[in-house]
């Protein structure tokens, strides 16, 4: 994987973390808040998640994202697509059309979706990154899903353990998570011989793997 995947993907994976969250998700670490609007948007959680760019890593999706908002033209290989109605954000970069001289095949996606909780008093705010090489997947350290609880009160993110959210070790490893754009379940496709796709199915407050 090139280094511009790295940078793009890696500056999603900063966050600092400090005390306890409250119930019904338990032993929690809490990040500073990063949203205070009152029923945020996607639109509003994606904008306050890249808000934070003091870094090079961070900056380089955040730049992109600020220059979606102002309809103003975009890096090469660079596409967003928000579904305002659905929750739903994409992020997609080729990198054949970004970086001409230097073909892979190699292509980037960071999808963003929310969820409302059964209790009204929280939402699941989740982030996804892949990358593919030609059409197969391609996982490095920086793959995978990561899902925060948003407390309306609050207005506070927090990161959350995925095994409280039914998220286990099933789905660790190799695998592949597409967001859902419309709907409420995660689909997973494991990178195993037999290809095996199944979903986590939402149940309100977190997900059960499908059989």
């Amino acid at each position: 994987m090139k280094n511009k995947a790295i940078i793009i993907c890696s500056l999603l994976l900063a966050c600092g973390i400090s005390a306890m969250a409250q119930k019904p998700f338990k032993d929690l670490t809490k990040k500073e808040p990063v949203v205070n609007i009152k029923s945020p948007t996607i639109v509003d959680f994606v904008s306050s998640y890249l808000s934070e760019t003091d870094d090079e890593l961070r900056g380089n999706l955040a730049n992109e994202w600020r220059k979606f908002l102002r309809n103003e033209p975009l890096g090469k290989g660079v596409n967003f697509m928000v579904d305002m109605k659905n929750g739903y954000i994409r992020y997609d970069l080729d990198y054949d059309l970004a970086y001409p001289d230097e073909p892979s095949g190699e292509k980037t996606c960071v999808e963003f979706c929310y969820w409302n909780c059964d209790d009204n008093k929280h939402k699941l705010f989740a982030e996804n990154v892949s990358f593919s090489q030609n059409g197969k997947p391609m996982f490095t350290e920086f793959s995978g899903m990561y899902i925060y609880a948003y407390d309306n009160a609050t207005q506070n993110l927090y990161m959350v353990d995925q095994d409280q959210l039914g998220i286990d070790e099933d789905v660790h490893g190799e695998v592949t998570f597409v967001l859902p754009r419309k709907g409420k379940d995660i689909e997973v496709l494991f990178n195993n011989a037999k290809k095996t796709q199944k979903k986590l199915v939402w149940n309100g407050k977190g997900f059960k793997l499908s059989k």
